[in-house]
């Protein structure tokens, strides 16, 4: 998967939906949207992808697609998919039943 910067649409299996931003540099992972701010990790290898995110509250007037959670780690995989995107599955670590799946559009080369 290139770094950059992509527009984020995720959804999870109680049927919640939102989007944001996530910046790929590296190993690292960093975005947000209007409640929540995404830190962690990324490891790629022949085209597939794990990653590893804090996913932390800053709006306390947002819930996120599971609900209240005012912090929570989701553990992904994903690999990339139409050209410049991605899509990745996963569910909140410790909890597989709390599924979520993310699609990724690259939009810019990050600084």
């Amino acid at each position: 998967m290139q770094d950059g910067i992509y527009h984020v649409t995720f959804s999870s299996n109680s049927n919640d939906f939102g989007q944001g931003i996530a910046v790929f540099k590296g190993d690292s992972v960093n975005g947000g949207d209007h409640g929540y701010l995404y830190t962690g990790t990324k490891s790629e290898q022949a085209g597939q992808f794990t990653s590893q995110l804090t996913i932390k509250q800053w709006n306390n007037s947002v819930q996120s697609v599971f609900g209240p959670a005012k912090e929570f780690v989701l553990e992904l995989s994903g690999s990339a998919s139409g050209g410049n995107g991605f899509l990745a599955n996963g569910h909140i670590a410790g909890q597989p039943h709390a599924k979520i799946t993310i699609r990724g559009q690259y939009l810019s080369a990050a600084a």
